[in-house]
């Protein structure tokens, strides 16, 4: 795996869905990620489970903390849905209270599966409209969160807007 070319790992653990984030929780590993597990979602309606291994990521970008509230929310509306964060560094809390989410999930610690595929992540650093779109969603999301985010997320959420107006 190069920096041009991020990958997951998924697999099945205790009847959920498992995505190692291999060391990288951005923009970059966002989208593949969103396809995996909205593809589980779809075929597990109820009772979802998805546990995102952090155990090497020693932080995390904006896009990936926006785009894990929206993910959590949406798991959350799912009948005994649940969204887990396993081996989450100290480095990653800290960045997920910063932004005043960590009380949104749940911590639970888990076993990598022995049965994995790896999966490349096909982004760029060029992203495609619906990449920014994604970005833009994930900003949003942040900057509702508080009044503190909203002034610190706000100016990169006007710059999405302006550069998915230009696509």
């Amino acid at each position: 795996m190069g920096a041009d070319s991020p990958e997951i790992v998924i697999g099945a653990v205790e009847n959920a869905l498992y995505v190692n984030m291999m060391g990288r929780a951005t923009q970059r590993t966002c989208p593949t990620a969103e396809h995996v597990i909205s593809d589980f979602l779809s075929s597990n309606p109820q009772s979802a489970i998805v546990v995102l291994d952090m155990t090497a990521c020693d932080w995390i970008d904006s896009t990936f903390a926006g785009w894990l509230v929206g993910l959590s929310k949406r798991i959350g509306r799912m009948s005994g849905g649940q969204l887990q964060l396993s081996g989450a560094s100290d480095r990653c809390r800290d960045s997920l209270e910063k932004m005043g989410l960590a009380s949104i999930f749940q911590f639970a610690e888990h076993d990598a599966p022995e049965d994995t595929q790896n999966v490349r992540c096909t982004t760029s650093d060029q992203p495609t409209k619906a990449e920014l779109r994604l970005m833009l969603e994930a900003h949003e999301t942040l900057a509702a969160v508080s009044s503190e985010n909203e002034r610190i997320f706000s100016p990169i959420v006007a710059t999405l807007r302006a550069q998915i107006e230009r696509c």
